[in-house]
């Protein structure tokens, strides 16, 4: 099946766009291939090359197609407000944006002081927060009962409350960094002892060692992509969220969309409408997990920026429409033609991780892999970097994509062509 063709976003010609940050990986460097043929300037501001480098050349870097990078503290909005303006304090970018959990909110601070488009500063902080996620969603029945605590005895007292088995995490992290299930007080022991250690962010910003505690429910995981705008939330659909589990709730794949009956549809989009809006969420795209329990929806998370893990590309090659692109869209103040977006055909992604740590020697079956034309092999590791166990979705070594006539047959297919690659390590 040949994906949807991509939707017009000839109105991003002309428009010069700053990103604080940005994901790795191919999907982003994808999407600013596509905003540049549309006519888009991007500049990268970034603190750090070696984030994006690994240790090699900036040419070498897959987001080097920029069109325009500015070495600044991103974690500082004054530092980024000044790299952003001219002398005269005037903004010299049509929009500035993210896509990354740590820098959002610094973004939207600075969108926000020079009168540009985009999210409330206060609403990312609560959906970045988990715990002020949970807050603000109340005693809706889709929320999860929870508590945010500062030492082992805290812990253990909240853990008797909710009843084992319950979910520990940092409250502040994304790639499922720390996450893990606690079935008993020697597990949660564990568990604070190592996060009540993480006094900063993967990014560099400062926390405070806290622990989110949340009741462990069982069920299927989803996650629903979507663009808030115009006092509406409109979604692209249903992503399946695969992971391992326990102890550690890390992705293996993704396929879209997932059918569903038009109660359970309803019923879910509900649950991520209410939980936008009760933190303030109203303009741009976010990611949203729920899970399917014997006692309906229940949200896991929102991420309010778009989804990694290839998941923007399922939702562009099936429906036409990018996530990136029409976030994009979004901050130069254009309205994106979402409403409402019809599904073509199915595709799936699949991680990849390795079989073996230590330095990468080669990667075996990769020809193989590639040889159907629906698959996609997408790697981002180069021989000599090393292999990690896999411990959180940063141990993602590459991925294998697909597109076919539906969900399933796509997923078939990456799979397939995921068990064919062999990562050698030394």
């Amino acid at each position: 099946m040949s994906p949807a063709p991509l939707a017009d976003y000839s109105a991003l010609a002309g428009r010069s766009i700053a990103v604080v940050e940005h994901m790795l990986h191919h999907p982003y460097v994808l999407g600013v291939r596509q905003a540049q043929e549309a006519g888009a300037r991007i500049t990268l501001l970034m603190q750090d090359v070696d984030w994006y480098s690994h240790g090699r050349p900036w040419a070498e870097a897959p987001l080097a197609l920029v069109d325009d990078v500015v070495h600044v503290d991103t974690t500082d909005v004054d530092a980024v407000l000044g790299a952003v303006t001219d002398a005269a304090g005037s903004p010299r970018f049509d929009a500035v944006t993210s896509f990354s959990d740590y820098h959002t909110e610094v973004a939207a601070t600075v969108a926000q002081r020079l009168g540009l488009p985009g999210p409330n500063p206060d609403a990312l902080r609560r959906a970045n927060h988990k715990h002020l996620l949970r807050g603000a969603f109340g005693d809706d029945e889709g929320n999860l009962r929870h508590a945010l605590v500062g030492d082992l005895d805290a812990a253990l007292k909240a853990a008797a409350d909710l009843g084992y088995p319950v979910i520990a995490k940092p409250p502040a992290e994304a790639i499922s960094y720390g996450v893990r299930r606690c079935d008993d007080d020697d597990e949660l022991s564990a568990a604070v002892a190592e996060l009540s250690g993480v006094t900063s962010s993967l990014r560099g910003q400062p926390r405070t060692g806290e622990v989110l505690l949340e009741e462990y429910v069982d069920g299927v995981e989803v996650s629903v992509e979507s663009m808030s705008f115009g006092g509406t939330t409109h979604i692209y659909g249903v992503t399946s969220k695969d992971l391992f589990g326990d102890p550690y709730y890390i992705e293996c794949g993704h396929t879209f969309p997932v059918p569903l009956s038009e109660e359970s549809r309803a019923e879910l989009y509900g649950v991520v409408r209410r939980a936008l809006a009760s933190i303030g969420y109203d303009y741009g795209p976010c990611h949203t997990e729920v899970r399917l329990t014997d006692r309906g929806w229940r949200l896991i998370e929102a991420n309010p920026r778009t989804p990694s893990s290839c998941m923007t590309m399922l939702v562009t090659d099936v429906t036409g429409r990018s996530p990136i692109l029409d976030a994009w869209l979004l901050a130069v103040g254009e309205v994106p033609d979402v409403a409402p977006v019809t599904w073509t055909g199915g595709a799936a992604v699949r991680m990849l991780y390795p079989q073996a740590t230590g330095a990468l020697q080669r990667v075996d079956g990769v020809e193989a892999a590639a040889a159907d034309p629906a698959v996609q092999v997408l790697l981002h590791v180069h021989e000599g970097e090393e292999l990690m166990a896999r411990m959180d979705n940063s141990s993602c070594v590459g991925f294998t994509y697909a597109t076919a006539e539906d969900p399933a047959t796509a997923a078939a297919i990456a799979d397939d062509a995921a068990a064919k690659l062999t990562f050698v390590g030394s």
